[in-house]
């Protein structure tokens, strides 16, 4: 998508712009934009490139895709009765879930009438004459709009690897951004994940359940803990529902938005075999506490933070039965 201005006296000085306002993606963001802008009586589209609603939960359906939030803390906050009727039914939901929920969200409010799908915006200029944005469409439409909202978010745009003589590969190659709606059944099959970030680890114990062989190409190791998921009961979402205002409460006062808040005690006021018991407690407790709940000295103190990639770095060896191969998992 490409932005211009344009004084052009010839364009839309007289005319009145087709909508107020154009919010452009239907992902978590574009959802949460209509709703406010249609409770506030504007005259409002959203744009869509995709053939439905959900964005990144959209499009990264790719097996084991998952919240890495915890999923009560990552939904809407802003309708009780939402609060009140949604059950997430894992700690950290998984895709489908997902997608289920945005879907439940806009249904339960008729935001699809709001929503244009297949609408992908290639341009946009901007009449400083006569304050009006006009879009242009890959379809070959135009539509103006006094104000345009970006919705895109930062997961739009796939990173392709940039591998010397990929173009000439023949067998079926996937990325994660764009994986298959259908099941893929690789079941016999020989099967290479390039990477070991964070899409990766979700994906490589998914495919290696059905590969009769795989092999995992690695550039360089990233520091990983496990991220815990549990399946979620009546009686636990009934308690975290009584304490909603509390959960959003803190996920206000975090930095990253999650419910975890940093250790305040000191990473040096407290002793070492303390350190190591509050290690072990976070490392197997759920989600990004073992980063979030840490010591703040982690980040910014060498030393604190050499101890700590130590004792992160004594778990991986303990989880992984070859040690040379848990070695080249371990960041140098």
């Amino acid at each position: 998508m490409v932005a211009q201005q344009s004084t052009d006296d010839s364009t839309l000085l007289h005319e009145e712009p087709d909508y107020e306002v154009v919010v452009i993606g239907a992902g978590v963001g574009g959802i949460y934009q209509i709703k406010r802008l249609i409770d506030l009586g504007v005259n409002a589209t959203v744009l869509e490139g995709d053939p439905d609603l959900g964005g990144t939960w959209y499009r990264n359906r790719y097996p084991g895709a998952r919240f890495d939030s915890e999923s009560f803390t990552y939904g809407y906050s802003w309708d009780q009765e939402i609060l009140d009727q949604w059950h997430w039914k894992e700690m950290f939901s998984p895709q489908p879930e997902t997608l289920k929920y945005l879907n439940f969200v806009a249904d339960k409010f008729g935001l699809r009438d709001h929503m244009q799908f297949n609408c992908y915006v290639e341009k946009m200029v901007f009449d400083e004459n006569a304050c009006v944005w006009s879009l242009s469409l890959k379809d070959g439409r135009e539509i103006s709009s006094r104000f345009v909202l970006t919705a895109i978010g930062l997961l739009s745009v796939p990173t392709l690897p940039r591998i010397e003589g990929i173009d000439d590969y023949k067998g079926e190659a996937f990325h994660t951004f764009d994986w298959p709606k259908e099941p893929l059944d690789l079941a016999g099959k020989r099967v290479a994940v390039i990477g070991t970030g964070a899409t990766a680890i979700q994906l490589i114990p998914e495919v290696a359940k059905e590969a009769e062989h795989l092999t995992v190409f690695q550039r360089r190791a990233n520091w990983a803990a496990p991220l815990n998921n549990s399946e979620i009961s009546e009686e636990e979402m009934a308690e975290i529902r009584q304490r909603y205002d509390e959960i959003f409460a803190a996920c206000a006062r975090t930095p990253g938005g999650f419910e975890h808040e940093p250790d305040r005690r000191g990473f040096y006021s407290v002793p070492e075999e303390e350190r190591r018991e509050l290690w072990d407690r976070l490392y197997d407790g759920p989600g990004f506490g073992i980063w979030l709940q840490n010591f703040v000295e982690i980040f910014m103190d060498e030393d604190a933070n050499a101890e700590f990639s130590e004792y992160i770095a004594e778990r991986i060896r303990g989880r992984v039965d070859d040690p040379e191969l848990a070695e080249k998992l371990i960041p140098k």
